[in-house]
């Protein structure tokens, strides 16, 4: 849990679109009992839950982005052009999201022409000036870290998947970047941002935009700077060809930055509400929502979540919590490894899945539950008895032991794998009729895609918009290209 660092109220506003394609891109294909996808939903309930968890909030409230032009598309017609188009079923899923924060009780904000970045930084900056309220600002990205302002706006961001979390404070973002929230647009504006297709200063890096932010300060700092020649530049290690590029690329550099800058003054009514989020809802309410998606794993997190709700009926009537159980953990390794062969959508679940799956209140209760469900599916049953169930204390022994490795092999193998890849990348340079970087997943998808026409069904992209060349898209395309 974050603690809390003043009397004054929290409020988490949530960069919606960013966290539903974070969590599309990061879990697997689930699908409702519709047969609709639900990944991403999933996802954001799962996120959701631990935001409430973590945070604590008193208020939340959500941020959308429209498919309508901005007014960065006014400014820069190609703003955001390199982007793909939205797979279908992360569009479906961000249009059924609302039914997730209508069941949450979460008041939704949004305003065509503007992006949820805007009604984020808005918000924020108007609460953080007038209402003398805390502003967390939940997002999947870190375009929203220049909003970070000492201790009044942090931002709560995913690291990996949907559970790797961080909090950004101001000494956090000084940390990762070597210079101040503020900054950020200024950096952006050097170095540009590929995933909105800001140029930036062409040539100039991220290793060069730091130090001439850290060296200089902002975009203006800088020009100031330089009008008064080059030998401050030299000094600091500035190569005679940056402050080339710098000269040459002042109105794109200057552009560039009002481009990643998130505006303050959106025309947005944002009210505080007068009672406080959990004062709204109610477990049921959620519940519900689940059930239509089919999330049955989040069930017993959501009882969980709402168990001091004053307005849940639904809990009032149910048995107390068990205390917490001590579990042998192989015994558990094991029954984890039952329900991920049962359903596969657990692919490393908690003792809570457990039981919340198997609808047990002990763990020996539940794993005989699931004992019985596996025994009935046949040939999954032989698995888990064969290969499954073999390994864990093995494995288990390798977690608390350690092993013990050959060097001399590790270095033979080494070897041997480094020709054999040789040989596997001349092939595919004879395949694809000239060298390029295999490991490059933008040249690799140029010359599966565009120059054989080699293309997956229902291929997936990156959180970026680019065309995805991870293992399970390339998989779908091995057996009619050995």
């Amino acid at each position: 849990m974050v603690k809390r660092l003043t009397p004054r109220k929290r409020i988490v506003l949530l960069d919606t679109h960013a966290i539903i394609h974070r969590a599309y891109h990061a879990l697997p294909e689930f699908t409702g009992p519709t047969g609709a996808p639900t990944g991403a939903l999933y996802g954001l309930v799962a996120m959701l839950l631990k935001i409430i968890t973590d945070l604590k909030p008193d208020y939340i409230a959500a941020c959308y982005d429209l498919a309508a032009p901005t007014i960065r598309h006014e400014a820069y017609a190609d703003y955001k052009g390199t982007r793909a188009k939205t797979d279908d079923a992360l569009a479906l899923q961000l249009r059924e999201s609302r039914k997730v924060f209508e069941a949450f009780s979460i008041p939704m904000y949004e305003r065509e022409g503007f992006e949820a970045d805007d009604l984020l930084g808005t918000i924020a900056h108007e609460l953080k000036e007038e209402k003398g309220v805390d502003v967390i600002i939940a997002s999947g990205d870190m375009d929203t870290l220049q909003l970070v302002d000492d201790e009044r706006v942090r931002v709560y961001t995913l690291k990996k998947g949907i559970n790797d979390t961080i909090l950004y404070d101001e000494k956090a973002v000084v940390e990762r970047f070597n210079f101040s929230p503020a900054l950020i647009p200024d950096w952006k504006g050097l170095r540009g941002d590929p995933s909105d297709n800001i140029k930036g200063v062409p040539g100039i890096g991220e290793k060069t935009a730091t130090e001439l932010i850290t060296g200089f300060g902002s975009i203006e700092k800088i020009y100031a700077a330089l009008k008064k020649g080059d030998a401050a530049f030299l000094k600091k290690g500035i190569k005679a060809r940056m402050v080339g590029l710098l000269r040459e690329h002042e109105e794109d550099a200057r552009f560039s930055k009002s481009l990643a800058t998130i505006r303050l003054d959106e025309p947005i009514a944002f009210t505080l509400p007068e009672r406080v989020w959990r004062e709204n809802v109610t477990a049921q309410d959620v519940l519900r929502m689940c059930d239509e998606f089919g999330f049955r794993s989040l069930r017993e997190r959501v009882h969980r979540v709402f168990a001091n709700s004053p307005d849940d009926t639904e809990r009032e009537a149910r048995a107390p919590e068990p205390e917490a159980e001590e579990v042998d953990p192989v015994a558990l390794s094991e029954a984890q490894a039952m329900l991920w062969l049962i359903s596969s959508e657990f692919t490393n679940p908690s003792l809570d899945d457990i039981l919340a799956f198997a609808k047990q209140r002990t763990f020996d209760a539940a794993r005989a539950a699931l004992e019985k469900q596996l025994a009935e599916l046949g040939k999954v049953r032989e698995v888990y008895e064969t290969i499954e169930k073999p390994l864990i204390p093995v494995i288990r022994k390798m977690e608390t032991r350690g092993v013990l490795v050959d060097p001399a092999v590790l270095k033979a193998l080494a070897k041997e794998y480094r020709a054999e890849l040789e040989k596997i990348e001349q092939r595919i340079y004879k395949r694809a009729g000239h060298e390029f970087n295999v490991s490059s997943p933008k040249q690799l998808g140029e010359v599966l895609f565009d120059e054989l026409g080699i293309v997956p069904e229902r291929q997936k992209k990156t959180a970026g918009g680019a065309r995805s060349t991870r293992e399970s898209e390339l998989e779908k395309i091995r057996e009619g290209n050995p």
